[in-house]
């Protein structure tokens, strides 16, 4: 399908004086299109957002098929160490892939301090039992059909690859098994929103992340909304949801990056 603008990476430098940093994660096939409301919601209330575009997405489905998870990783990592810099203790958010990315970010010995509270959409933590063969059929089939668009409301498309590459899926698989395997390294403060009508991710996943993080957790369920919750009914709860959220939990820094009363 066609990108528009909606679909390229986004920032918002806040206000003068920043609320802090936010880093937002689109999922796997997707573009920042999916989260684009939840950051503009963030920025509009004073929040500087990061909202990056993960290698090989917004392209063509070959670009995708040229990337792995370290590649995807990588990015985001990148764009957590940059914000935090900024802004000290940063909120990180995700939707399905991006959601398991920022759980990744959260396990991150080299990110400890920098991540003061994440926010996970509908994450991704297992896939259907076909997926371990992926990489063995892509030689011969190379793509499946398309994951987007599994929203509610009527007539609202995402913009996403039409096929998915069968070597991106098994890829997809490694960054599952690594980010449950390790979900007891996360100790920070976690919102975790389910959608029991997901059509993409089973909201069981949900119910792995809930037990096996270390941190406190708290869940939003959506029940009107199918897999991209802020682009369906259920986005305003969301948007004040995590803004409240992530407003308790991420200490307020000034202009100059420092926290508040230091």
């Amino acid at each position: 399908m066609a990108f528009s603008e909606l679909s390229r990476p986004w920032h918002a430098r806040g206000h003068s004086n920043p609320r802090g940093g936010i880093l937002l994660c689109h999922g796997f096939t997707g573009t920042p299109q999916s989260l684009r409301p939840w950051a503009e919601d963030l920025a509009a209330h004073g929040w500087e957002v990061e909202l990056p575009l993960l290698p090989g997405h917004a392209r063509s489905w070959q670009d995708l098929e040229a990337t792995d998870e370290q590649d995807w990783y990588g990015h985001v990592q990148q764009a957590a160490r940059q914000l935090s810099d900024r802004c000290g203790p940063i909120g990180i958010g995700g939707l399905s892939m991006g959601g398991a990315l920022t759980l990744r970010l959260a396990e991150d010995p080299a990110l400890e301090g920098r991540i003061a509270a994440i926010v996970a959409v509908n994450p991704g933590m297992t896939l259907p039992p076909a997926a371990r063969f992926a990489g063995l059929i892509a030689p011969v089939v190379r793509t499946i059909p398309g994951i987007g668009s599994d929203v509610a409301i009527p007539g609202v498309r995402e913009e996403a690859y039409d096929r998915t590459p069968l070597r991106s899926v098994a890829r997809l698989r490694r960054l599952f098994t690594a980010t449950r395997r390790d979900l007891d390294a996360v100790r920070v403060p976690l919102l975790l929103v389910t959608s029991p009508q997901d059509h993409t991710v089973p909201a069981t996943d949900s119910d792995i992340v809930a037990a096996g993080v270390s941190g406190p957790v708290e869940r939003l369920a959506a029940p009107r909304s199918h897999h991209l919750v802020p682009l369906d009914h259920d986005a305003p709860e969301l948007l004040a949801r995590s803004r409240e959220f992530f407003d308790q939990h991420v200490p307020h820094h000034g202009a100059d990056g420092q926290q508040e009363g230091t």
